[in-house]
């Protein structure tokens, strides 16, 4: 039996902003994919234009608190974050690609989900720690 579950992405840090070092900001872009017992639920923010976001430390989170999801589920989830950063000249520079997957009991699911709030709690292999961004989240029954 689907139990319904809200997926809520709290923010996006970016660690590199993939910018040659004069210039202090990226022109970012992020698309989401939760896919939902086969069913794929995709939404791209900002929906025109694009975030700019600095690596430095005191610059470089960006607070969200957006619904990427909020619906049933069965037994399976997969949440899937994408980034690029626009490069106007040549190629537009791709963000680590975030995924993480989720199976059994949507009740076991319910948690947050990103790295530490203080770099001494980050730990390396946290699948939302990547190595040029960090992502954090929260699954919640709805």
């Amino acid at each position: 039996m689907a139990e319904r579950v809200k997926i809520t992405l709290r923010y996006i840090q970016i660690l590199d902003n993939l910018e040659p070092f004069y210039k202090e900001r990226g022109e970012f872009r992020f698309t989401a994919r939760v896919t939902a017992d086969g069913k794929a639920h995709e939404s791209k923010f900002p929906k025109e234009g694009y975030y700019e976001i600095s690596d430095h430390p005191a610059w470089n989170k960006l607070n969200l608190d957006r619904t990427l999801y909020d619906g049933p589920v069965d037994n399976h989830l997969v949440v899937e974050l994408m980034g690029e950063e626009l490069d106007f000249m040549t190629a537009n520079d791709q963000l680590d690609t975030y995924k993480r997957e989720f199976r059994g009991s949507p009740s076991e699911w319910i948690g947050e989900y990103g790295p530490g709030e203080f770099d001494v709690d980050i730990d390396p292999d946290d699948p939302e720690n990547m190595s040029n961004w960090r992502v954090s989240y929260v699954i919640e029954s709805a």
